[in-house]
């Protein structure tokens, strides 16, 4: 078997390529990775479509499997773990910039609001996708706080950032397509515009 290792100079390479990114906009890449999940969702049928079994089984899967992708990403926004990039992290390297620490005065009360709203979705994760437990999960509440979790993300994200971020996947910003103006209720006024635009295949 073939051995593979990466040498010091380029791991230091990755390492200040990776670095020379704000942690601000890392997590709207994140945001945009959630949105494209949530996007696909709202667009698959749940009803069966197909004479062939599999087929509907495929889909059902493919549900399944968008759905402990948004409740994973939607968790990880709450992590409180320094190794983590999640709201409360980058808040903490925020206020250590002269120049963003203004920025995020009002955000920290949006971010309990979360972690709240969230609780719910971190007992799905930890007792099912993330692990696996023991008890049966009779116990567990429905997910119907996803919608909601996922647009005071996005805007707890825009507050971060400083601007409204603006995330396309080639011709369609999802934000729009997700939320409509909902997305843009409670955004920072005369904030700049921030683009991040995922690359097609």
């Amino acid at each position: 078997m073939t051995e593979y290792r990466i040498s010091n100079k380029l791991k230091k390479q990755l390492k200040d390529s990776h670095l020379r990114v704000p942690v601000e906009q890392r997590l709207s890449l994140e945001m945009l990775e959630l949105l494209s999940s949530f996007y696909y969702l709202q667009r698959v049928s749940v009803e069966a479509e197909s004479d062939d079994m599999l087929d509907n089984m495929g889909r059902m899967k493919f549900i399944q499997l968008l759905m402990n992708d948004i409740i994973l990403r939607l968790c990880k926004f709450r992590d409180e773990s320094s190794m983590s990039l999640s709201f409360i992290q980058v808040l903490k390297a925020l206020r250590k910039r002269a120049t963003t620490k203004q920025r995020v005065e009002d955000v920290e009360p949006e971010i309990k609001t979360y972690n709240q709203l969230t609780s719910n979705l971190d007992n799905h994760r930890n007792t099912y996708i993330a692990h696996l437990s023991k008890r049966d999960r009779a116990h567990l509440k429905p997910t119907v706080e996803l919608s909601d979790a996922i647009l005071l993300a996005l805007q707890i994200t825009d507050k971060l950032c400083g601007g409204r971020n603006s995330y396309k996947v080639h011709d369609i910003d999802l934000r729009q397509a997700v939320f409509g103006q909902a997305a843009d209720q409670g955004r920072q006024e005369g904030a700049p515009a921030l683009s991040l635009a995922k690359p097609g295949p």
